[in-house]
């Protein structure tokens, strides 16, 4: 993917001109002037002797680069790309193509390159459906379920064989299971001895599952071998839209839940897990990356006596969001269902259902969203590095 700088093209700058500055050089590319520092670019060599040929991994250690690190000469070629001699004696080329993908010049230049997933909006549809034979028997039907759970934090596979461990079996076709405690694949059914409110028959509220792990997993695949009862309708929320919706609306509860931790746990008699985080997880940038929000596996707050009230606020508030309805998905799932969610985002549930009714029988795993988007960059051809010079 070639980057588009954020500013216009200047057709009085000569291509290819590059001066070399106390700290950094500059090169004119489609008539933008475009900034390297010198030990970026000698970090990011790609001369043979800074890389392990059969892996294209870097060997150059970072901390050997030299403080003073800077060009003897540079020029650049059109075709070639830029080239310079560094006062360590290596000598690197950067192609045009390698410039233009990796230029940082500019600000915003990361915010433009992630990816905005699609929130979903006060009247939510159920999620988008794939077929089985399409997603396992072809590379676009499996991006299409991958494209699927990226963009809308949930998909349906339709028409998955009803059979024990199917669920499992459908998941390490795109990466590994992530081991949990309970069990591998989770059983939910009616179970009057059950350690947790799913294998009730009554009401769960949209939730995340495991908040009492320190990293909670961030893929549920829930397989619905059957679901015969009257009741037991599926619910699922966009975490993140309401979590969006707190943000604008009430901008002190959103720091307040981002802030204070909150302790987890779900045990049974054999197995134990517990943590303590805040509710709303952000990354550098400030943007929300994980929900924790499961009302049944709360502990008591040990928060500093003068939060407690304003955690309160915050936690009713947001709670009060997630349940409106605002950014709700309800919809019967049938045999064979398969629903796949970014436990980081979506919250899932269900409505009562009347045991005497019909069969119940989910079995689902989970799995970590960032082996799922690696097996669609693959898919796609999109994995492998563009290297900055070819390897000798």
């Amino acid at each position: 993917m070639t980057q588009a700088p954020n500013r216009p093209a200047d057709p009085s700058l000569v291509e290819g001109d590059v001066r070399l500055l106390p700290s950094h050089l500059t090169v004119v590319l489609d008539g933008v002037v475009r900034r390297f520092h010198y030990v970026w670019l000698r970090d990011n060599s790609w001369a043979s002797e800074d890389r392990v040929a059969q892996s294209s991994e870097r060997k150059l250690f970072t901390a050997d680069i030299p403080e003073a690190v800077a060009p003897v000469s540079a020029g650049y070629d059109p075709e070639l790309g830029l080239d310079v001699l560094w006062n360590d004696g290596r000598a690197c080329t950067y192609a045009p193509a390698w410039l233009r993908r990796h230029d940082y010049s500019d600000e915003p230049t990361r915010q433009d390159r992630r990816f905005t997933p699609t929130p979903w909006d006060e009247k939510a549809s159920g999620p988008p459906r794939v077929a089985h034979t399409d997603v396992v028997g072809t590379t676009t039907g499996q991006l299409a379920y991958l494209d699927a759970l990226r963009e809308f934090g949930a998909v349906i596979v339709t028409g998955v064989p009803s059979l024990d461990r199917e669920v499992e079996r459908f998941a390490e076709i795109f990466g590994p299971v992530r081991e949990l405690a309970f069990e591998r694949v989770h059983n939910v059914r009616l179970d009057p001895a059950g350690y947790n409110v799913a294998h009730t028959s009554g009401e769960l509220k949209p939730h995340t599952d495991f908040p009492s792990y320190a990293w909670p997993p961030s893929v549920q695949l829930l397989h619905f071998r059957a679901n015969r009862t009257t009741g037991g309708e599926s619910t699922l929320v966009d975490g993140w839209a309401a979590i969006a919706e707190l943000r604008r609306a009430h901008p002190e509860h959103f720091t307040v839940l981002t802030r204070v931790p909150v302790p987890y746990q779900l045990f049974s008699e054999h197995e134990d897990t517990a943590a303590e985080a805040p509710m709303i997880e952000l990354d550098t940038s400030g943007d929300v990356r994980l929900c924790r929000f499961s009302n049944q596996l709360a502990q008591p707050l040990r928060a500093p006596f003068d939060q407690v009230e304003a955690f309160y606020a915050a936690y009713r508030t947001l709670g009060r969001i997630i349940d409106s309805g605002r950014y709700r998905a309800t919809f019967k799932s049938a045999d064979g269902d398969l629903l796949t969610v970014h436990a980081h985002r979506v919250l899932h549930g269900r409505l009562a259902y009347d045991p005497a009714s019909g069969d119940r029988h989910l079995q689902n795993v989970y799995m970590e969203f960032d082996d799922l988007t690696a097996r669609r960059r693959v898919l796609r051809g999109e994995h492998k590095p563009l290297p900055a010079q070819p390897l000798r």
